[in-house]
């Protein structure tokens, strides 16, 4: 089944209860700053204040937003005040009052007749209302552009929660429906009225922020056959306002069932009301510490699942009040102008989407340099953010985010660039951290199926470029056992890049300085230093006849490992010296 399918089987289930925060049919939820007050005479009382202590508006189900990009068109009982009240701070005098206009002539289209109180205080109240009233507003900067909604003086309900008004409303659709171009729906393959324009889709980061929309078409060379906008695409007007609906709902915040992936918004929702529908979205970062206690709870459950599935126990034993064999869904959304591009849509249970995740952290399992600061379970978000290109606004390579969402829930090969990535930002920055190293041993356990023990240092490995990683760890170190701590020029800041990429070049240069820093050393630390060292870099380099003259990614890859293993190791031996902080 399509997404579009999914997302609409789980709007009618949550319209189904009544307490599940999905807007009912004909609906949306908005976010509302303003109420403006009016009595039976149209005069306007009183503007109340709607929003939260962050300036937030509070999401009401009101009326559903009728699409809109640069034409003209007023959304019922509500909208922003250019509509509503005729001011905007867009300096368009001349739209501005066409969107009054607008706004005046669908409410007296549609009440015409209506003898309810409050149809009859609002259309009083659009004739006696002048734009220049708003100037006497005390809360006029707070209220220039944002939502509003009606409220009659003396009640505590809403004009649009108003039963008469919201039949009329209902009314206004069927005729809608009525009046639109019929055919066979993709979706739900029945005949029915077909949407020419799709609602707009909000909460996808980086999209415009009045929406945007999955389906739409707006040039001749997308159409076929004559079928101009969404005809091209037949989709029902109940299954467009259904699926955008549903995007909508899962998209806002407070659901919990999105995740921010770099560009990526990845929603995800169950095909049954289940309790781990909402926490899907943990599994990308274990690390959060200022939730709440039960949002605590179930990141430290998910956790002991993780740990559970790393040592090999059956996802039944690592947790029995799971519900594993409940198919789960994910989709991947990425901003493109006005319209949304589809990352990845997965289909799987949550058995299977548990074991992929603990088979990503297992793949990632590393030593820690820093127990206290690294975490156990690195989070992605923070993984991306090592990777990407330092700035103002940093830069994560185009569509890698989403690869890696997609990889994590689904298992498979790691994007073959990410290790490429990853070295770049080493050879940049000349830090092959925790979060680096881990990535790379992913990449090497995922897509070349190494099976070696790789989580610390593995003194049985022959690999060239592990063991040239860690002869540049000693190296490093008798530096500065023979400088101290201020070195001017540490090696790893001045010769990394190069001593990875083309050893032959910079090794032998290496290690003739090198003996100058454990003389030196010798006298700062300890009789027997030399012996020492060159023990440990000739057993590392033992049978090797020389220095490569270049070393492949992978092998790049792996010498990394190799240095911030032997790195490690180095001052786990000795704990009177400790790792420099840049290395953190």
């Amino acid at each position: 089944m399509s997404y579009l399918n999914e997302l609409c089987r789980f709007y009618e289930r949550m319209t189904r209860s009544a307490d599940s925060g999905m807007p009912p049919d004909g609906m949306t939820a908005e976010n509302i700053s303003f109420a403006l007050e009016i009595d039976t005479a149209g005069d306007l009382i009183a503007v109340a204040d709607l929003r939260d202590g962050r300036g937030r508006g509070q999401r009401l189900f009101v009326p559903a937003r009728v699409p809109r990009a640069s034409n003209v068109a007023a959304n019922f009982l509500w909208d922003n005040t250019g509509y509503a009240l005729g001011v905007d701070g867009k300096g368009k005098e001349q739209r501005t009052r066409q969107t009054a206009a607008a706004f005046r002539e669908l409410h007296q289209r549609l009440l015409a007749g209506c003898t309810d109180t409050h149809a009859v205080a609002l259309l009083a109240f659009l004739e006696r209302w002048q734009p220049a009233h708003f100037a006497a507003l005390d809360v006029r900067e707070a209220l220039l552009d944002s939502n509003v909604v009606f409220r009659l003086t003396g009640e505590e309900g809403f004009l649009h929660d108003v039963p008469a008004l919201r039949e009329i409303w209902r009314a206004a659709r069927r005729a809608d429906d009525d009046g639109a171009g019929r055919g066979i729906c993709l979706v739900s393959g029945e005949a029915g009225p077909i949407a020419r324009i799709h609602p707009s889709v909000k909460g996808v980061v980086g999209a415009q922020s009045s929406g945007a929309a999955l389906v739409s078409f707006n040039c001749p060379a997308f159409e076929s056959y004559g079928k101009e906008q969404s005809f091209n695409a037949p989709v029902s007007e109940e299954a467009a306002a259904a699926y955008t609906s549903a995007l909508n709902y899962l998209l806002a915040r407070e659901h919990r069932q999105m995740v921010r992936i770099a560009d990526t918004s990845l929603v995800f929702w169950a095909d049954a009301p289940v309790p781990e529908e909402s926490c899907l979205g943990d599994l990308f970062d274990l690390t959060s510490s200022d939730d709440s206690p039960q949002d605590r709870t179930q990141v430290e459950r998910l956790k002991a699942i993780l740990l559970a599935l790393r040592r090999g126990s059956p996802l039944n034993e690592a947790d029995a009040a799971l519900s594993p064999d409940v198919r789960f869904f994910a989709l991947g959304l990425a901003p493109n102008a006005a319209r949304l591009s589809v990352r990845f849509w997965l289909s799987s249970t949550l058995g299977d989407m548990l074991r992929h995740c603990g088979r990503w952290y297992a793949d990632l399992a590393l030593e820690r340099q820093f127990p206290e600061k690294e975490p156990e379970f690195p989070p992605l978000w923070l993984l991306l953010d090592r990777i990407s290109t330092p700035g103002r606004n940093k830069i994560v390579p185009p569509a890698l985010a989403g690869q890696l969402g997609r990889v994590i829930l689904s298992g498979g090969r790691l994007p073959e660039s990410l290790l490429g990535v990853v070295l770049a930002r080493i050879h940049a920055e000349r830090r092959p951290d925790y979060f680096r190293a881990a990535l790379i041993k992913a990449w090497l356990c995922r897509n070349k199926h190494e099976e070696k023990d790789m989580t610390t240092l593995n003194t049985d490995e022959d690999n060239i470029g592990y063991r040239l990683g860690r002869v540049f760890a000693l190296l490093e170190k008798a530096q500065r056992d023979a400088l101290g701590r201020e070195v001017n020029a540490p090696l790893r800041e001045r010769y990394i890049g190069s001593a990875s990429a083309t050893p032959r070049l910079v090794f032998p240069m290496l290690l003739r300085l090198a003996q100058h820093h454990v003389t030196k050393a010798k006298k700062n630390q300890f009789d027997g230093y030399d012996v020492r060292f060159s023990r440990q870099v000739g057993d590392i380099l033992a049978g090797m006849s020389d220095f490569p003259a270049t070393l492949s990614l992978e092998d790049q890859g792996r010498f990394m490992l190799g240095y911030y293993h032997q790195n490690n190791a180095n001052y786990r031996k000795n704990d009177t010296a400790q790792p420099d902080a840049g290395e953190e």
